[in-house]
């Protein structure tokens, strides 16, 4: 992300997130292999299996 974009994608991320909560890192890359890109996210998922059965 362009990091003057910082309060922005903060304010998106606490819409979607705010009562979740997750680990989150805000960060500036020198540019990513996509020109068109904006943002890079990375997730993992963790299923309960109790819930699941």
């Amino acid at each position: 992300m362009r990091i003057e974009d910082w309060q922005a994608v903060a304010k998106v991320h606490g819409e979607f997130f705010g009562e979740i909560r997750p680990a989150n890192t805000i960060m500036e890359v020198s540019r990513f292999i996509d020109p068109d890109w904006l943002v890079e996210f990375e997730a993992d998922a963790v299923v309960d299996e109790e819930q699941n059965a």
